[in-house]
């Protein structure tokens, strides 16, 4: 345990925020913690408000964290940390990447914590979550993106990869939503963003799995759209093309793509992707996305939900409409 990742469990887990005199009193106290919070910190759009961000370690979740920390929020970085996690195929993040992305968080002048948890476990999210409100008061904005890959055909998908691709890419994120929905309430509204893929909306040969979770993303969105509307909850998507993160840039998902090349790196795969792109492009940076994100934790998204966004080069002119 150290004082970079906060893993500290309260003594009784199931603990939640309590109410006092009832919805009405906790969102006033909400309400004049988080105007106390901005006075101290007045400069950007999302001063005083929390973004609770799940795989934040590195990656399109770190840059999401890195754009809401420079608008002013407080930041809750939630990741495995776990760089081993068979049957995925190339390492996730570790335990000094989460520390790191702490650190690139306060040198932005931000309050950051971190939680090293699994989106499958619903406990440690509600854990984690509860920690964030009683550090900084409330939660506002959730950044669903943690999630796993896997390359290859229907026929070589083990019982155990497809196991880890729903439980975390399908089932983490009915977790994350679960865990963040009374406490957003409690706000009076706010924004849950889920990250999907540009293979969300198309088949494909490589990483149908892996898409077919994507697809059901974007369906579970657009009920926790009409389920949470009322309450002033916004659920909304970003659907990224190739992105270069730790997640694409690996051994197993490159010789995939290219298996006829030797050694394919993430440029030789970016280039020919760019040989057929609308725009000329193969990839966008972590930053890219991040800036889609934004978006819709903004003014400008105050009355959308239930929305795709897609940043995929212009690779979305070939999806159908």
């Amino acid at each position: 345990m150290t004082d970079d990742i906060d893993t500290d469990r309260p003594a009784d887990p199931t603990r939640r925020m309590a109410l006092g005199g009832g919805l009405g009193a906790a969102a006033a106290a909400v309400i004049g913690a988080r105007a106390a919070r901005a006075q101290n910190n007045p400069s950007g759009d999302l001063a005083g408000k929390t973004a609770f961000i799940t795989g934040g370690a590195r990656g399109i979740g770190l840059a999401s964290a890195e754009e809401m920390a420079k608008a002013g929020a407080n930041i809750v970085l939630f990741d495995i940390a776990t760089p081993s996690l068979p049957p995925v195929a190339y390492a996730l993040s570790s335990p000094a990447d989460l520390a790191a992305a702490q650190a690139r968080i306060e040198a932005l002048g931000a309050q950051c914590m971190t939680y090293q948890g699994d989106v499958r476990s619903l406990e440690d999210q509600q854990v984690a979550m509860q920690q964030a409100v009683d550090r900084f008061g409330s939660l506002d904005i959730v950044v669903a993106n943690a999630g796993v890959g896997h390359a290859g055909p229907i026929e070589s998908v083990t019982a155990d990869e497809i196991s880890i691709l729903y439980e975390t890419n399908v089932g983490g994120y009915y977790k994350t939503t679960q865990a963040a929905v009374p406490h957003l309430r409690n706000a009076g509204g706010g924004r849950i963003i889920y990250i999907s893929s540009g293979l969300s909306r198309t088949g494909n040969g490589i990483f149908g799995s892996y898409g077919a979770t994507k697809w059901a993303v974007n369906g579970f969105a657009k009920t926790a759209a009409l389920a949470y509307g009322r309450d002033g909850i916004l659920c909304n998507v970003v659907a990224p093309g190739l992105v270069r993160t730790p997640f694409a840039d690996n051994a197993a998902v490159l010789s995939a793509i290219l298996p006829d090349a030797a050694n394919p790196t993430f440029d030789d795969v970016s280039a020919a992707i760019a040989s057929g792109s609308t725009l000329g492009i193969g990839h966008h940076e972590p930053e890219d996305i991040a800036k889609a994100v934004m978006f819709f934790t903004g003014e400008a998204s105050r009355q959308m939900t239930g929305e795709i966004m897609d940043v995929s080069y212009g690779d979305a002119a070939r999806s159908v409409a």
